[in-house]
């Protein structure tokens, strides 16, 4: 059942392509390509514990609320489990969410479906990472 990707290339390419995608639309504030790959019902939880639907986040990156000044990901992975998939990784940002700052490093996990042979994003969650005192 649990597929840690032995990746055929396609699928790979298919995986960097959102990555990169998301990290671009963020980052220009451009809602579009949320609007194609989350699904209707999407849910994204937010860090410190609220949550949003589609219309919501989308409304949030039009409107400027949310905004990021810089973006990267990187270790993410990726488990198949039939026509369900799991991408986990970390991100850093600038950003700033209404009035508050929202800079630092996260984890994320994505949870996406294959509708009509394409992936889309079901669901999302971040949490921010703290570093430990040594």
């Amino acid at each position: 059942m649990d597929q840690k990707a032995p990746f055929n290339s396609s699928i790979e390419q298919e995986f960097k392509d959102l990555d990169r995608g998301w990290v671009a639309a963020y980052l220009q504030g451009s809602a579009d390509l949320f609007d194609r790959v989350w699904t209707d019902g999407f849910i994204f939880t937010f860090p410190f514990g609220q949550s949003a639907n589609k219309q919501q986040e989308i409304a949030d990156i039009k409107s400027g609320d949310l905004m990021f000044k810089s973006l990267s990901t990187d270790d993410y992975t990726v488990r198949f489990y039939g026509n369900t998939a799991v991408m986990a990784g970390r991100f850093r940002m600038k950003g700033c969410y209404k009035d508050r700052d929202i800079s630092g490093q996260y984890s994320y996990s994505n949870v996406l479906g294959k509708h009509d042979e394409c992936w889309q994003i079901v669901a999302s969650h971040a949490h921010r990472l703290t570093t430990l005192a040594p």
